[in-house]
């Protein structure tokens, strides 16, 4: 994990690009799925805490269609799907290696999540505000469920299905591709949010979610994992590559 200092009010000068944990999956041993929950749980109010107490300021608040509360919004949602992605591939994967990512996934989402729900809060904004569009305030709306590197329903269910090697290999392409489609909200996000906060943040999800893509490939390539496994459904996700 790497250093830096998390802040979440008017024009805080903090990074939570540097917060976001890399590498865990070396660290961190199998817990239950229990365990697992309480894990998250513990997470999202630590990370809602932290918000409370750097973001709590008075300040000019965001519009509901600014860059800044529209991608919390939406990164928020697009979290929720890679921790109910990781949470399916804990229990039933056979590759420690992607077995420990998932549960990496679990944990740093969940206290991003954690945070952007905070700052929505401190903004006046309720988690459950409801959204008819997503992505509008990077000028391309689009259907919640069409958010770049989501999985559809059917991969999802493939993913639920799927047994050891299958369901590895094809979380690990889900994920790619979620992470793809996180990269290039992040990116966009870095550049033209006004809040420190928020350009830290999606800063921070950029370089770490860039890393994550490589490394899960090196492990599926290590471990002889398909590229294209039954039930995943390659999606055109705008993407740059590495910088």
């Amino acid at each position: 994990m790497t250093e830096g200092a998390i802040t979440t009010g008017a024009a805080p000068t903090g990074t939570v690009a540097e917060q976001t944990p890399v590498g865990l999956r070396r660290l961190v041993p199998a817990p239950t799925r229990t365990q697992l929950v309480v894990l998250i749980v513990a997470l999202l109010y630590l990370a809602g805490s932290v918000g409370y107490v750097l973001g709590s300021r008075p300040v000019a608040d965001p519009s509901r269609n600014s860059v800044d509360v529209g991608f919390l919004y939406d990164m928020i949602a697009h979290h929720e799907q890679a921790v109910a992605l990781a949470s399916i591939e804990s229990g039933k994967g056979g590759d420690n290696d992607v077995s420990v990512y998932a549960r990496e996934i679990l944990t740093t989402q969940a206290y991003e999540m954690g945070l952007m729900q905070q700052q929505l809060a401190n903004w006046g904004y309720a988690r459950e505000d409801p959204r008819g569009t997503a992505m509008a305030w990077m000028e391309m709306p689009v259907a919640p469920e069409a958010m770049p590197g989501l999985a559809s329903e059917a991969e999802i269910d493939s993913l639920t299905e799927a047994q050891g090697a299958d369901a590895d290999a094809l979380f690990i392409a889900l994920m790619q591709d979620h992470h793809r489609g996180g990269v290039h909200m992040g990116e966009y996000a870095a550049s033209n949010a006004k809040w420190d906060f928020v350009r830290d943040l999606a800063a921070g999800m950029v370089r770490s979610q860039r890393i994550e893509i490589d490394e899960v490939d090196q492990a599926r390539v290590r471990d002889g994992l398909s590229a294209d496994p039954p039930g995943y459904e390659p999606a055109q996700v705008p993407f740059a590559g590495p910088n």
